[in-house]
């Protein structure tokens, strides 16, 4: 934590009493296992004597002893720089966890024990505290995220629900629509909580996935029974109906969606194996959630008075305006959409990974002022090691554990990117070789390890974002390797949570990455084994891949990175396009009898589906907007980013994928494709559930 004098400097003798009165309460946290601040720093004595750099007193000291410390702190080498800003005004307090303190489930304990610390201390008119470091940033970030999501999340679900409201006429048929995906979502937190999982940026989407292909389910569900309502069908059999015509389809979506998501298990980052396997069962709770309440609650006598409202008629005159215009124009359509598919993935190419912590904490909070601070007077708040180690007939006094330290020092300043480094070498070459054989190993225990013959050197980086960290680790990486080289016996490796946390973003994203195109595989050959239909697998990967190669070229444009955040994205915007691909297909698949053309079958499966497909996504996109005026940048990123697939995917369904459709099934015809096929061909084969013939009194 960052400590500063708010008049003068800190070793006026009230900010010093201050920092003194801190540094005590904070040892006595539970959870913390040592407190170090530049009470702690040691000066050689002029007898050889290590003594305090600023010395010990009950008593405030007076005016010259302050002096006097505060000329020996600027000069001493563990000191300024380190503890101590260049000018003396503010100075760091280096607060150790303990293993179980610094874990997911005792952190939050630890850093609210340490946060009401600090605002007993805020009191005193003479400092400002600030609070910073990778666990107290981690901690904040995921507080705000959770804050933001719950809040947004339920703002989005009010806009939702106000727009469903007024586009059927109906607050009964709202409540079918939006009760069932809402369930699912909270059972989705609930396996969540039942797994233990932590909440992160990726872990927090699970709700909000489960919520979006609920509500894409439920609205078909509502509109399916509509129609039969209309046609004066009893309410308990518009429900078996449904659940004949529109069950099987979100059955197929839900496992499409969990068999992709479960093929994160096999990442090698755990975060991303557990939001895989969280999102999978999700996405099962989200099906059962929906098929299980919504005809429930549709068939029950809160709905029957009012039937269920009315289907929205702009919605369905814009799916029938894009899909007529599909139709009359296939062939154009389709080598325009799989160009620009092709084009855009082309320049999604160059997207690379990138993070900043700053961009997971809330715009003018105070730990995001704190982080800007500390890299500006200190270097960073995170910190990098680099551990040396030194063979059996070494020393741990010896010139060559000094001279080894040194040049580890020389490596870490030549990219001028990294505040000084601090190691035992930092002190020894200052010392005489009689005051260096004096030394106690146990004071320098932070800096030395005689037994394991082992030395640290420690330096600050700033929150220079994942990639530029990534690129100057891999410099440092091979200049050590260079210094081993040249001492045989010596070992030099680079360590420290910056290290790590720099290239888990890096695996994390391709691992996310790897997955969705083995999720669209996984799509396209379970479509083609539903339908029937090879060719229907295969063409139904276009318009699945179409807004996700529209998100990576926005991403581009805007000169983003790809970050966590990001990426859920691209999972979320293919649940979304899988979800309107089944049901497009199922309900294709329902009208394709012999002797009905392609083109009439698509025509009428998009005036099933065509009004929830349109306001689906209108209702997605209001709930995702909300998410933009978050104050988490990342946050705010997801929700733009969530609204433009939203319209990609719709539009790719109700203009690409009929043209698709129809510009394939002329390609079998006209080659006298010998297999059965359960879309294409003369004589189509279709499972019944998604595509046997139904009684003509449920045929909408």
């Amino acid at each position: 934590m960052r400590t500063t004098a708010r008049t003068g400097d800190i070793f006026d003798a009230a900010p010093l009493g201050e920092l003194r009165d801190l540094c005590a309460a904070l040892a006595a946290v539970p959870g913390v296992v040592d407190v170090r601040s530049i009470f702690d720093v040691r000066r050689q004595g002029v007898s050889g004597a290590l003594l305090p750099v600023i010395p010990r007193s009950e008593s405030l000291l007076d005016e010259e002893a302050r002096e006097a410390a505060r000329r020996r702190a600027t000069a001493h080498p563990l000191v300024a720089g380190h503890l101590l800003s260049a000018d003396a005004r503010s100075t760091l307090v280096l607060v150790r966890l303990d293993e179980a303190a610094n874990a997911a489930a005792g952190l939050g304990p630890t850093i609210t024990a340490v946060e009401r610390v600090l605002a007993d201390h805020r009191t005193a008119p003479t400092v400002d505290l600030e609070l910073t470091g990778l666990p107290a940033l981690r901690h904040q970030a995921t507080r705000a995220l959770r804050r933001d999501m719950l809040l947004f999340n339920s703002l989005g679900l009010g806009l939702a629900f106000i727009l469903s409201a007024t586009a059927a006429r109906s607050l009964r048929s709202t409540v079918v629509a939006c009760v069932p995906p809402f369930i699912g979502a909270v059972w989705a937190m609930g396996i969540l909580g039942l797994c233990n999982a932590p909440v992160n940026i990726l872990t927090s989407v699970v709700p909000s996935l489960a919520l979006v292909v609920g509500t894409c389910d439920s609205i078909h569900f509502i509109e399916d029974m509509r129609r039969t309502r209309r046609r004066g069908v009893d309410a308990i059999a518009a429900s078996a109906g449904s659940m004949r015509r529109i069950g099987a389809a979100c059955g197929l979506t839900s496992l499409v969606t969990a068999i992709g998501f479960a093929s994160l298990a096999a990442a090698r980052i755990e975060a991303v194996r557990t939001f895989g396997i969280a999102a999978a069962a999700g996405a099962v709770a989200s099906f059962l959630a929906v098929t299980l309440l919504t005809p429930l609650l549709a068939s029950t006598p809160f709905c029957r008075g009012m039937h269920l409202g009315r289907s929205w008629r702009p919605a369905g005159r814009l799916a029938g305006i894009l899909t007529a215009f599909s139709l009359r124009h296939p062939r154009p359509i389709v080598v325009v959409g799989c160009l620009a598919t092709l084009l855009l993935c082309l320049a999604g190419m160059r997207i690379d990974a990138d993070n900043r912590v700053v961009d997971a904490l809330p715009r003018g909070a105070e730990s995001s002022r704190a982080l800007v601070n500390v890299d500006r007077d200190f270097g960073g708040a995170a910190g990098i090691d680099v551990l040396v180690r030194w063979p059996e007939t070494v020393e741990w006094r010896d010139d060559a554990v000094l001279a080894a330290l040194a040049s580890v020092h020389r490596v870490l300043e030549a990219d001028g990117r990294l505040a000084q480094p601090i190691s035992f070498a930092t002190i020894g070459d200052a010392l005489p070789p009689r005051a260096l054989r004096r030394l106690d190993p146990g004071d320098f225990r932070e800096m030395v390890d005689p037994a394991s013959r082992t030395a640290i050197v420690r330096a600050r980086v700033g929150d220079l974002g994942s990639r530029a960290l990534e690129s100057l680790y891999g410099g440092i990486e091979e200049n050590l390797r260079r210094l081993s080289a040249g001492r045989p016996g010596w070992e030099f490796t680079l360590s420290g949570m910056s290290v790590v946390s720099a290239r888990n973003v890096r695996q994390l994203v391709r691992d996310l990455g790897a997955s969705l195109l083995l999720e669209v595989a996984v799509i396209g050959s379970i479509l083609a084994i539903a339908f029937r239909s090879p060719l229907a697998g295969l063409v139904s990967l276009i318009p699945n891949v179409f807004p996700l190669a529209v998100i990576a070229a926005l991403v581009v444009l805007a000169g983003r990175s790809l970050d966590p955040a990001t990426v859920i994205v691209f999972n979320v915007c293919l649940g979304l396009a899988v979800d309107d691909t089944v049901h497009v297909l199922a309900a294709v698949s329902r009208h394709r009898r012999d002797g009905v053309p392609i083109a009439s079958a698509v025509r009428r499966a998009i005036a099933e589906t065509g009004n929830p497909i349109v306001l689906g996504g209108l209702v997605l996109a209001v709930g995702f907007a909300a998410v933009t005026v978050s104050s988490v940048p990342s946050l705010a990123g997801f929700g733009r980013l969530a609204c433009a697939a939203v319209a990609a995917a719709t539009v790719a369904e109700l203009a690409l994928l009929p043209a698709l459709l129809v510009a394939t099934d002329a390609f079998v015809q006209r080659y006298q494709a010998a297999w059965g096929d359960g879309i294409f061909g003369a004589a189509p084969l279709a499972l019944p559930a998604l595509g046997g013939r139904e009684p003509a009194r449920n045929v909408a």
